[in-house]
């Protein structure tokens, strides 16, 4: 069997972290196997060893890799409203807790999507790692977005606020179909906007 170009040998390692970055958070990291996130990706089984040693591994990988997929949706925010922290956090909010996010956890915030998988994990594996790297990451990036009055939020008013608005997120998604899911969403919007 010819071997794969360098430049393919990259694609197919993408390929696959993106599969895992989604599946992860859509169905959790102990309800996808390698042979159906390999497939997902478009690649064989036999594949998988040639980019990761382990599932853990690709899990680490996939968490860090989401982590800054997601981070990347809020770069920039504020300077698409030209500097208007208001309005910045106002969309942020809105997009963060909708029923739209609830409803799709293999493309949203993988904080909320990986906190119940990260938590059962080895307590200094690499998951769990990567998984409070993310969440710094997280907090670093959303501090100039959380302050009020063009000033960047202190860290502890950030930690609540993502808290709040992850937990919001993960309740809402426990009781999809029943109106207090829709209730949660909108009284985190509601607590988020009225400060």
């Amino acid at each position: 069997m010819p071997r794969v170009s360098r430049k393919q040998a990259e694609e197919n390692h993408a390929a696959v972290l993106d599969a895992a970055a989604k599946l992860f958070r859509a169905k959790g990291i102990n309800g996808v196997s390698v042979p159906a996130l390999m497939a997902e990706a478009g690649l064989t089984h036999g594949a998988f060893y040639g980019h990761f040693n382990s599932k853990e591994e690709l899990a680490a990988a996939a968490c860090a890799h989401a982590i800054e997929q997601s981070g990347a949706i809020y770069d920039g925010l504020l300077e698409r409203h030209g500097g208007d922290q208001n309005a910045a956090l106002t969309e942020f909010v809105k997009r963060y807790a909708s029923r739209l996010h609830r409803d799709q956890p293999g493309l949203g915030c993988p904080i909320a999507a990986l906190a119940d998988d990260a938590s059962r994990e080895e307590f200094k594996g690499p998951v769990r790692k990567a998984f409070a790297a993310g969440l710094e990451r997280m907090i670093d990036r959303l501090r100039p977005l959380l302050g009020r009055r063009g000033k960047t939020a202190p860290r502890e008013q950030a930690l609540a606020d993502v808290a709040m608005l992850v937990g919001a997120l993960v309740l809402a998604r426990a009781t999809k179909g029943h109106a207090v899911s829709d209730e949660v969403l909108l009284a985190a919007r509601n607590s988020m906007l009225s400060t």
